[in-house]
């Protein structure tokens, strides 16, 4: 195939995706078939933009907690990172990529390491639904 037809000509590139931080808790017996179980699933984003250099840095957190009878059963908290780069002449804002498209992009992989955590500390899988980064 041709190199210039795999050439992106403009939209958004990838740099890197990394974890920056996880934090996993349970206590030692952890409730699992009670409908009493709760789940609160908190997501915040971090958007940095570099102009000269059309990268935007985009921090995606997530705090987890598990909560049975007001005690925090299961916690976590996971915060991974992406850098990506803007190509070409892309009508979309860089600050709107990053919040929207930036952090739909990062939050399977935080879905895949909570789940993963979950599993081998022994508490079933911890399976979150997909979610919506759009702004109404």
């Amino acid at each position: 195939m041709d190199k210039e037809k795999n050439d992106i000509e403009s939209g958004f590139r990838i740099h890197n995706i990394l974890l920056l931080e996880s934090n996993f808790k349970r206590v030692a017996n952890v409730i699992f078939d009670k409908q009493d179980v709760k789940q609160k699933v908190d997501i915040s984003s971090h958007v940095t933009i570099n102009s000269e250099k059309n990268i935007i840095s985009v921090t995606l957190t997530l705090d987890y907690a598990q909560i049975y009878e007001e005690e925090k059963q299961v916690s976590a908290t996971i915060k991974m990172g992406g850098a990506f780069e803007k190509v070409g002449d892309s009508e979309l804002d860089l600050e709107e990529f990053g919040e929207v498209n930036g952090s739909a992009i990062i939050y399977p992989y935080i879905r895949e390491h909570l789940s993963n955590l979950s599993a081998k500390a022994g508490v079933g899988l911890i399976l979150l639904p997909p979610a919506n980064f759009t702004k109404n």
